[in-house]
């Protein structure tokens, strides 16, 4: 269940833009910039399991109903929403065999390979969705702004 970011650059008048394609033309590698971004995502997704989702400005986790709670609190005491054995947040806050953290010259690949990610993500029919990977605002500002600062960087290269 890798989750994908894309970016998308419009320009409203060709100043910028042939700014733009310079930079481009310097910049076919943003691999330096991914490398920054990644641990950006694995420190927002500490901060946000540790939350309970209510990180940011999203929503708090949904509860769990009360027959799963009790039951999980008698054979996980103390662990909480989202965390049974920590498998699926290890793998999102670090590197581990379940990580997926691919990064390329044109794209950044974060996500996990627990297989019942997608069940907490999308939810099911008994479940509701508690999504393990959600942006914030706030964080997608500073991914654009690691990105932005790369670009300046190369740009002036």
């Amino acid at each position: 269940m890798p989750f994908n970011l894309i970016f998308e650059v419009q320009y409203p008048d060709e100043r910028p833009l042939r700014r733009a394609l310079v930079v481009y033309e310097r910049v076919q590698d943003l691999s330096p910039a991914f490398e920054r971004i990644l641990p950006l995502l694995q420190d927002y997704t500490v901060r946000y399991f540790a939350a309970g989702g209510a990180f940011e400005g999203n929503p708090a986790f949904a509860p769990l109903n009360p027959r799963y709670a009790r039951h999980k609190g008698h054979r996980y005491p103390g662990a909480p929403i989202l965390t049974r054995s920590g498998r699926m947040r290890a793998s999102l806050a670090g590197l581990t065999g379940d990580s997926v953290a691919e990064v390329s010259p044109d794209r950044l690949v974060y996500g996990t390979r627990v297989p019942y990610a997608v069940y907490h993500q999308m939810g099911t029919r008994k479940m509701p969705k508690r999504p393990p990977l959600r942006l914030s605002k706030p964080l997608t500002a500073r991914i654009l702004a690691a990105l932005r600062r790369y670009l300046v960087e190369a740009g002036e290269g």
